[in-house]
């Protein structure tokens, strides 16, 4: 019993109060390293949009109309991050499509 009669709280001897589970801390490296990961990512996505940007600028000022193979579809079209939009204009300018408004241009 505590000095007025209320029952005592302290903990048997030898008992420690653990705050986190036995194992638990290679765990929580991990999140921390994690964290520090995403953190960075995102200045690296805002780099990548700036060049991005900064490519379709100057393409755009040397022509309002320029023309994308596969990997510049891939890179300013579908892949993220974009902030911008575009229209895009399919073509058929292989010979054996003849598509006569297709070799107009």
């Amino acid at each position: 019993m505590g000095a007025r009669g209320a029952p005592s709280r302290r903990r048997p001897a030898g008992r420690r109060l653990r705050y986190l589970p036995a194992g638990s801390f290679p765990f929580l490296l991990l999140l921390l390293l994690l964290c520090i990961q995403l953190g960075g990512g995102q200045k690296k996505k805002e780099n990548l949009l700036a060049e991005k940007v900064e490519q379709l600028m100057e393409w755009s000022s040397r022509r309002s109309i320029f023309r994308m193979n596969g990997d510049k579809f891939r890179k300013f079209i579908k892949a993220p991050p974009r902030n911008y939009s575009m229209i895009v204009m399919f073509t058929a300018l292989q010979p054996q499509r003849q598509c006569s408004v297709c070799s107009s241009i």
